[in-house]
């Protein structure tokens, strides 16, 4: 790994998942809505050049970004341009020409070619083209053409990602590497290029070896791909399959951030002011007492460990007219502080007393920690204690999984028992006790799961969620059996929502039909009800 090379004037230092980029002197802002994934693949390599180590540029690419550059990067200067389609890529090439080395073309007939062109563009400074556009520029900009994939004899993307794991990756960053689908034009590219990232898309469920590629196999490959980085690096994108892909990183002590389409990431990391941080503390929210035939209901929507749905989807759901009326727990990513601190200031600044955030799983970065090497888990649980405090999230939700589901193949996957759930017990303890010094006061334990268990470690609730819920009468049905079914009282559920189902105010639906006997209660409560045995 001697020769890995990393971009001057990016700051990885300390304990950093992601790094800080310089802060913007001003943006000048381009809209790719409607334009082609030509463009857009084109454009967004090139905002990766501009953008190392100071970003200069801001793309467009739905409502989202309109509303998060007004809404959180208002303070920095900008400019937008009133270029479009293919005039963005000419303005870019005429006003940051000397960020630009030349042209790298991607074979059209063979679509992984555009990852192994993306790795290409960070390290020979180079814009990834399709072959027309090469023959229009290579005059008109005096661009020479660096690479030619559509040269290279590849049969299969397992050749392809094998020929780039030994002749690219060597020369790539060492803190990340990214999955990420050839198709998606856009997304992370722009990060992935500014940061020199190995990317690839290979497929975990994939145990076949291949006879013309040395009896590899595309599981195979990226466990080698892997083996490259050291414990503590970052997997950025995201996989074919969510099961086998985790847990192969999770076997290499790799933290995952689900962010394929998270969109100018260079430039959120780049706003790392104390303006940025986070709310200064918890708002409170009163501790009822229950009567003897009551139950304990809250509500914890899923997915807050995934940063592009942070950027997209979260904020539908937040701007749903329900919120606020109705106690919900949002799961969010402690890495959210590093990644884009605008974000999480904009979401800590308009929190209601009925909004409690919780650490999505399963803590710094999506890992299952019964497939964390045991030796490196006490430098994870330090990461994810000292991003979790600077949140002020004392709630962790954890999700893990068994043989069966880690090999991804659906025939097999679909024999699981364990609904997610981290079973061990000593590992729980493990977790429990390595965040206690950090605030713990909480653990939310799996999904998949239809009876809900809770019991006590070290004075912190291990609780066994309920759900996933997927609709209102779905939500309705596990409620209602699980109270039918346990005659506990006072009985404490926690349902886990699926956040692209479900919004505040389907929630809100779902506890209007629920009846006096229940108390609803934001999720940190009901820990802090368990605890005290209310």
């Amino acid at each position: 790994m001697s020769n890995r090379r990393e971009i001057e004037g990016i700051d990885w230092s300390g304990d950093r998942i992601l790094p800080a980029f310089q802060a913007p002197q001003a943006l000048t802002v381009f809209d790719l809505r409607g334009a082609s994934a030509e463009v857009q693949l084109s454009a967004v390599t090139m905002a990766g050049l501009i953008n190392r180590p100071q970003p200069k540029v801001y793309l467009i690419t739905s409502d989202e970004e309109v509303f998060w550059l007004k809404e959180a990067l208002g303070s920095i200067p900008q400019e937008t341009s009133v270029a479009n389609g293919d005039g963005i890529l000419a303005v870019l090439l005429i006003g940051y020409r000397t960020a630009i080395q030349g042209m790298i073309i991607y074979n059209p007939d063979f679509s992984d070619s555009i990852n192994i062109a993306t790795t290409m563009a960070g390290q020979r400074e180079g814009i990834v083209v399709s072959p027309t556009q090469a023959q229009d520029w290579q005059q008109t900009y005096n661009l020479p053409i660096l690479a030619d994939l559509r040269t290279y004899q590849w049969n299969n993307r397992l050749q392809a990602y094998d020929w780039a794991r030994q002749n690219l990756l060597p020369n790539s960053s060492s803190h990340a590497v990214a999955g990420l689908d050839p198709k998606n034009a856009a997304g992370l590219r722009s990060f992935l290029v500014a940061t020199n990232t190995f990317v690839y898309y290979l497929d975990s469920r994939n145990f076949l070896p291949d006879v013309t590629n040395n009896f590899q196999s595309e599981r195979g490959l990226m466990q080698a791909i892997f083996k490259e980085y050291s414990p503590g690096a970052v997997h950025l994108g995201w996989f074919i399959d969510e099961g086998s892909g985790v847990s192969l990183t999770s076997d290499a002590a790799l933290t995952v951030l689900a962010t394929d389409n998270f969109y100018n990431l260079e430039v959120w990391t780049s706003v790392q002011s104390s303006t940025a941080s986070a709310r200064e503390a918890p708002l409170a929210e009163a501790v009822p007492t229950l009567s003897a035939n009551q139950v304990a209901i809250s509500f914890t929507i899923s997915d807050g460990d995934n940063l592009q749905y942070i950027q997209h989807h979260m904020l539908r759901l937040w701007r749903d007219s329900s919120r606020g009326s109705i106690p919900i727990g949002w799961t969010i990513s402690p890495a959210l502080i590093q990644a884009a601190p605008g974000l999480a200031a904009y979401y800590y600044r308009t929190v209601t007393a009925n909004d409690d955030f919780i650490a999505g799983p399963s803590g710094a970065g999506y890992m299952f920690p019964s497939r964390w090497p045991a030796q490196e888990l006490p430098g994870f649980l330090q990461r994810t204690g000292r991003l979790m405090e600077s949140m002020h999230l004392s709630t962790l939700e954890v999700l893990d999984i068994d043989f069966l589901q880690s090999t991804g193949i659906p025939i097999i996957a679909n024999l699981r028992q364990t609904g997610m759930v981290l079973s061990d017990p000593n590992l729980q303890l493990r977790l429990i006790q390595g965040l206690l010094p950090y605030g713990l006061h909480g653990l939310l334990n799996g999904a998949g799961t239809r009876m809900p268990k809770v019991h006590m470690a070290q004075g912190v609730p291990v609780y066994q969620n309920l759900g996933l819920a997927d609709s209102v009468s779905k939500t309705l049905e596990l409620v209602r059996n699980a109270v039918s079914s346990n005659q506990q009282r006072p009985l404490f559920l926690n349902v886990y929502i699926l956040a692209w189902s479900m919004t505040p105010s389907d929630i809100k639906k779902v506890i209007q039909q629920l009846g006096n006997q229940y108390v609803v209660v934001t999720p940190g409560t009901l820990m802090t009800m368990i605890a005290k045995g209310k």
